[in-house]
């Protein structure tokens, strides 16, 4: 299988799983709110943020994992590849047990740091106990995912992912249903987390025959590696810790537990603007360790310009989208009352904007090349500016603040990325500006005003139902002017439509469609009807004059045509 195949293959799996990842919070997030309270699930928002500090403890070992499998066993190094995996599991396995015996005897203490009332102390501690055991598996056995990374086998971890979080959800709902509170909620996750760990060794042993865990395997030679890399990773672990919670504990400090939720609301909203774009570039990983391992720097190269293009083809739109509609978004998904967690989420998008404009990519390839010192040094611009930032601005200004001092670093770290990517490829990054950003912002921002413009007139109105309506009708228009600017003013080219339609085949609905037309191209389409089969780079002009070149750019039978021919040629390829 080639590595676009792999790429394909994994991508398709992994955007199905984090799909229902996606939805489970999503659906669960008001359900849970509205079962345990805004205050509960303050306390469940801050046991999350401790047991996140705790793995940052790691040094990072575990960011080269992916790296040395993909390496050594594209290298056929199999007696380094198994050192590897027991050197990890034996080294988290003492590192979380550690962890979690350190934690229980300091709760009290932590628990002192924030506001949380006397009387619900108890439930805080009870929520914590139970996280670090979910803390305890995660880390212990997460070399094994590792492998199946590396190994380019994330498909199958995907489709058990599925079940599990399925299975989850229904709980959890129920369980919310029920109100059963916080600890039931919990609890759920650890029995999830545990079913997870004990598929994911099943699949690792049977994509890897000769798989031992031994004490006898663990070397000082490999954990000198991990730490090597590790190290410098563990700088950017902080910065995106930092990002996700260090202003929240500085509201649980210096404000109340219910700004510590709308604030998290806020930043949930924005994130959920990463999470389809980045289900693309998961596997982009394990890809660039093989390449970096072959030593095929022009296809790395290519790979880092593929990957900024199509990055950005799927995160710009997205994070406009949001940043427009915000106030309708939460409208649907929480009900009114969340302006102040509104706001906030539209300050943290254009951070999060800039950081998949500039910084993604560079940050995906170039670690796992072998060189990690870039993304170590944007984690300390990021944290140099964002712990001083945040600080002063959460004191002087409280909860928008915190939003300000986060969004400002994340900008100016993720544009020293750019031109450190930009360099370590050797690509123009003014020219990437103007040929891959442009026209994809411009081409967001187009059908965002419009729609603005028409639903400024119309009645605004506070019931979800009809918001749910109202952004289901604007991001299909939305969406789809999108598409349509980007096909027509010469923004995808041939093998950009080469690349969708292989992707596209693996999708039950298009694959049906691509055998049949498959077959009917083959027995019944001529040269005269489509030049002899080849697809031409460029748009065909029907006629020269304006209204013909009207009729054609609006014709749907057109982009349907177009998309077969492409999807009957991916179909053969299979």
């Amino acid at each position: 299988m080639s590595l676009t195949d792999k790429l394909i293959k994994n991508t398709y799996f992994h955007l199905l799983s984090q799909a229902v990842n996606f939805l489970t919070p999503f659906i669960l997030i008001p359900v849970i709110i509205s079962s345990v309270g805004t205050e509960d699930y303050g306390i469940y928002v801050l046991v999350l943020g401790f047991i996140g500090t705790f793995g940052l403890l790691d040094l990072s070992f575990s960011s080269s994992f992916v790296k040395f499998i993909a390496e050594y066993h594209n290298k056929k190094q199999n007696d380094n590849l198994i050192e590897i995996i027991n050197t990890g599991f034996i080294f988290y396995l003492i590192f979380s047990a550690v962890i979690v015996i350190i934690a229980i005897f300091i709760s009290d203490y932590l628990f002192g740091l924030v506001n949380i009332p006397p009387a619900k102390i108890p439930l805080a501690k009870n929520v914590f106990y139970i996280s670090l055991g979910i803390f305890f598996f995660a880390s212990s056995f997460g070399i094994f995912n590792s492998l199946l990374i590396g190994l380019q086998k994330m498909y199958q971890g995907a489709v058990a992912s599925i079940f599990v979080t399925l299975a989850y959800f229904a709980a959890v709902l129920v369980l919310m249903i029920m109100k059963a509170g916080l600890m039931s909620l919990v609890t759920a996750q650890l029995a999830s987390g545990i079913v997870s760990v004990i598929i994911t060794l099943i699949l690792a042993k049977k994509n890897l025959p000769g798989l031992m865990v031994t004490p006898r395997k663990f070397t000082l030679t490999r954990l000198k590696e991990m730490s090597k890399f590790g190290l410098q990773m563990q700088v950017s672990r902080l910065a995106t810790f930092a990002s996700e919670k260090y202003d929240e504990f500085l509201l649980g400090a210096f404000s109340t537990l219910g700004n510590v939720t709308l604030y998290n609301l806020g930043s949930k909203a924005a994130s959920y603007g990463k999470f389809f774009p980045l289900q693309f570039m998961a596997p982009i990983a394990p890809a660039a360790a093989e390449l970096a391992a072959l030593d095929k720097t022009d296809k790395l190269r290519e790979l880092y310009i593929n990957t900024v293009k199509y990055l950005n083809i799927l995160a710009i739109p997205v994070f406009i989208f949001l940043f427009f509609f915000s106030d309708r978004l939460f409208i649907a998904w929480m009900g009114t009352g969340y302006e102040t967690s509104v706001l906030i989420s539209r300050i943290l998008i254009i951070g999060y904007l800039s950081n998949f404009l500039f910084s993604v990519p560079g940050n995906i390839i170039i670690p796992n090349t072998g060189v990690p010192k870039y993304q170590m040094r944007e984690g300390l611009i990021f944290l140099g500016i964002n712990i001083i930032a945040s600080y002063l601005l959460i004191k002087e200004y409280g909860i928008t603040g915190a939003a300000f001092g986060n969004a400002v670093s994340v900008i100016l770290s993720s544009i020293y990325i750019l031109f450190v990517s930009t360099g370590f490829f050797k690509v123009n990054p003014f020219k990437l500006i103007t040929e891959v950003f442009f026209k994809p912002v411009l081409f967001s921002i187009i059908p965002a005003v419009l729609l603005m413009l028409f639903f400024y007139f119309t009645s605004y109105s506070g019931e979800r139902v009809i918001n749910i309506i109202y952004i289901a009708a604007a991001a299909v228009i939305f969406f789809g002017l999108y598409g349509f600017l980007l096909i027509n003013f010469n923004y995808l080219v041939h093998k950009d439509y080469e690349l969708l339609a292989k992707f596209l085949v693996k999708i039950p609905p298009f694959s049906i469609i691509a055998e049949k037309e498959r077959l009917k191209l083959k027995s019944n389409i001529t040269e005269n009807k489509i030049a002899g089969g080849k697809i031409p780079d460029e748009p065909v002009t029907l006629s020269n004059r304006f209204w013909d070149k009207v009729i054609r750019i609006f014709s749907i039978s057109r982009y349907r045509n177009k998309l077969l021919i492409y999807i009957s040629r991916a179909n053969e390829t299979e």
